[in-house]
């Protein structure tokens, strides 16, 4: 049995106590202020302390000190204005654009002497600057960026970098002090100053990093796919992280989705539509594509026969044609680089064990070094075709809207796709630089989605991999103006932008791989649930991001919980026959739509050795902190106490949290708990108005922050070889509006070259 306490949270003076709200008549509102953010930069803020759940001021410990980061999206340059907040934005209020678009703000708190302070700064990037300078700029008409679902894009600038996910210290010498990179999944990663919070550099040039896809290659800004949370290995002073190449099909759901929607299409398919025993997904669509190629190359082959091959247009449009199909069916791959602080990376593209490309369904959001092996995960964020495109831009009803997202989306994997790639086969010495290095990653199946997860550095035993499983519960699917409440109620308003509600309940697990045995032999797992594992989880522990942990014996997950007003009706239909259900689906519906508090848990894990001598896991949940109702938790990080043990308890664990005050009071705060005992609530509350930040997740702590080392990174020699052959191509083309975009190309770069060179 758990060691469960039962110590009530007390001392509530500003909130209501809280309770798990099962079976209320009145289910808990989301808090509205998690909508509303400033795009303002502040400096050293002094934050109002206040004791507990208390208003009484009082000051920090000791022992908290040292420099918490959080970074989190801020609107756009032209999101709209919150009604309810005139100095404050509403990102999400058109309706279709999602939380986690928008550019990237970072919020330094500094501990100090007992006192907190606050410093934001937006993390402007070159594409930034652009998007900054064209925006409202009538010299720059064909150039400005629109929000186009989860990204921002310009139809000729190309995708902006918005740096708003995870933030990674660094270290190349132990002498030196931390840096600290900002991290995202589409673009490349990007070194900020941690004193000015200030870009330094991006890491990689842009002829070091591959577009996503051929269809995104020729813009100034080119959409690459890399890892959100990259792995520094402090003892051999590496970087890790990828370069994903996806083809257009692997954006597209299987092709009988679409065609239950088009009896007259079936016949395209040689397999009928409910018949296929296939194990790829993706096989379908990949027949119907080279169906499409070979239609396409007969109809050329014609053409060139009849004597058309000779006219320019024709020639241009097939050109473009073989792009777009070369696009809809190739260039899946993934290449590992490797990062040593050098103008360079060390590449490899990864194939599996029978010497095929690895190729990735959803994304590699996260990626984790052990002492001698790279674990990769194919992560629970899937992207489809839908969130790429700018369709609810249209006037057009929410029936055909729904209808697309219908046709161009899926279910995240019910089953987790794991990579594993041993170090030493990257040492080996290699001297023909013209052919590509790979190298070889076996393949594993962990059942149930995973979407954040951690693995333990030291794997003499075994690789040991901590996990909750985001069961049928989807991160990319958002809230957009045309969905209904799962509920049938037409007073339930749903909150368009905001994640949707999880339709099953979560699992705690942790594992242990063996490397070296067969995949269906290779994990010893450890998995328990609680009531409260409702919603997406993030994880936090001690030195999460400053040095390997050999091993980990505690980890903190916070639970977003379920909410009535965030469960639509069509998550509720996708996820309906999900394959690994533990609640039923009308008690999910009824879960969600009771409410389900936003929980704090501490998860101790236990290790012994099995008659074998092979190492097996217990997991145990000995605290847990329930919030208040209405009160909305994320960003959890841990922060060693200052002249502490060392242990994994010792010290606090930082989180963020929305409320919704009726009176007055901050509807933001940072909550700050004593990692030993989370039952008894926050130990303090910082409260500031200047704290306005949006929907955050990851973050970071250092002990001490300095300047970035110098950066000798010119902008003008990283962009200008591809701007030169963008504008000469757009020089060349027969369409006027492509000679004037050819000029304000060249007019918007050289404005970029001086601003940087200032």
């Amino acid at each position: 049995m758990d060691v469960m306490s039962d110590r009530s949270n007390s001392a509530l003076m500003t909130f209501t106590a809280p309770n798990s709200n099962q079976g209320s008549t009145s289910s808990p509102r989301f808090p509205r202020s998690i909508f509303s953010v400033s795009r303002t930069e502040v400096d050293q803020i002094p934050f109002t302390i206040k004791h507990g759940l208390t208003d009484q001021e009082t000051s920090l410990d000791s022992g908290l000190s040292g420099y918490l980061f959080i970074v989190g999206p801020a609107g756009s340059l032209d999101s709209p204005w919150d009604p309810r907040h005139p100095c404050l934005l509403n990102p999400t209020r058109d309706g279709y654009t999602p939380l986690y678009n928008g550019d990237g703000m970072i919020y330094r708190i500094q501990f100090e002497q007992g006192q907190a302070y606050l410093k934001t700064k937006l993390a402007q990037s070159v594409s930034y600057i652009a998007d900054e300078i064209v925006h409202d700029n009538p010299c720059y008409p064909n150039l400005n960026f629109e929000n186009f679902g989860i990204a921002r894009n310009s139809i000729y600038l190309g995708a902006s970098t918005q740096l708003s996910v995870t933030l990674t210290p660094i270290r190349f010498q132990a002498e030196d002090p931390y840096r600290l990179l900002l991290t995202v999944d589409m673009g490349r990663p990007h070194e900020i100053d941690p004193v000015t919070l200030e870009i330094v550099q991006p890491i990689g040039s842009n002829q070091e990093w591959k577009a996503v896809n051929p269809l995104f290659a020729n813009f100034p800004f080119p959409l690459a796919m890399s890892c959100a949370h990259p792995s520094f290995d402090f003892e051999r002073k590496e970087l890790y992280t990828i370069n994903l190449g996806r083809s257009i099909s692997r954006f597209l759901p299987t092709l009988r989705q679409v065609l239950k929607h088009f009896p007259a299409l079936q016949p395209v398919l040689k397999t009928p539509v409910s018949a296929s025993s296939s194990t790829d997904p993706l096989q379908v669509p990949k027949q119907f594509v080279h169906q499409l190629w070979h239609w396409f190359s007969d109809g050329i082959d014609s053409l060139i026969r009849s004597g058309y091959s000779q006219s320019q247009s024709v020639e241009d449009a097939w050109q473009s044609l073989v792009q777009a199909i070369a696009a809809l069916n190739d260039d899946d791959y993934v290449e590992l680089l490797r990062w040593r602080g050098g103008d360079r990376f060390d590449r490899w593209q990864i194939v599996l064990e029978d010497g095929t490309p690895l190729k990735i369904q959803q994304t590699l959001h996260q990626l984790w070094v052990t002492k001698h092996f790279i674990v990769l995960v194919d992560t629970a964020f899937k992207i489809s075709l839908e969130e790429l495109l700018p369709f609810e831009h249209n006037e057009m009803i929410g029936e055909v809207e729904a209808l697309f997202r219908d046709l161009a989306n899926d279910p995240q994997l019910a089953d987790t796709p794991v990579y594993i790639i041993r170090r030493d086969n990257l040492e080996e010495p290699w001297q023909d630089t013209s052919q590509p290095r790979t190298v070889e990653a076996r393949s594993l199946t962990i059942p149930r989605e995973i979407a954040h997860y951690v693995v333990e550095y030291e794997d003499r035993d075994g690789i040991v991999l901590h996990t909750v499983h985001s069961c049928a519960t989807d991160a990319a699917e958002t809230i957009r103006h045309f969905d209904r409440s799962a509920f049938n109620d037409p007073n339930t308003p749903l909150l368009a932008g905001m994640l949707c509600d999880g339709m099953d309940i979560n699992w705690i697990g942790s594992y242990v791989i063996n490397p070296n045995a067969k995949p269906e032999e290779a994990l010893t797992p450890c998995l328990i649930k609680r009531d409260y594992c409702w919603g997406d989880p993030v994880y936090a522990y001690r030195n999460m991001t400053l040095e390997p942990s050999n091993q980990i014996e505690d980890v903190y997950w916070i639970f977003f919980g379920g909410w009535e007003e965030l469960l639509s009706e069509y998550v509720a239909d996708l996820y309906k026959s999900y394959k690994y259900r533990t609640v039923c689906v009308e008690d999910a519906l009824n879960a969600n739509r009771e409410g389900r508090a936003a929980t704090l848990c501490h998860v101790h894990i236990e290790r012994s050795l099995n008659a074998k001598q092979e190492l097996e896991l217990r997991l145990t949940t000995p605290d847990s902190y329930t919030f208040p109702p209405s009160c909305f938790a994320n960003s959890p990080q841990f922060i060693p106490r200052q002249g502490g043990d060392g242990s994994f308890t010792d010290g606090y664990i930082t989180c963020l949290v929305f409320l919704s005050p009726e009176d007055g009071s901050h509807p933001k705060e940072l909550w700050i708990f004593d990692a030993s005992h989370l039952s008894q609530g926050p130990k303090y509350r910082l409260c500031s108005p200047q704290l306005n930040c949006g929907f955050t997740i990851h973050t970071t702590w250092l002990p001490e922050v300095a300047p970035a080392p110098p950066s000798s990174y010119s902008v003008r020699q990283d962009f200008e070889p591809l701007v030169n052959k963008l504008v000469q191509q757009y020089q060349h083309s027969w369409l006027p509006e492509h000679h004037q975009v050819a000029e304000q190309l060249q007019a918007l770069f050289e404005q970029i070259y001086q601003r940087f060179n200032h």
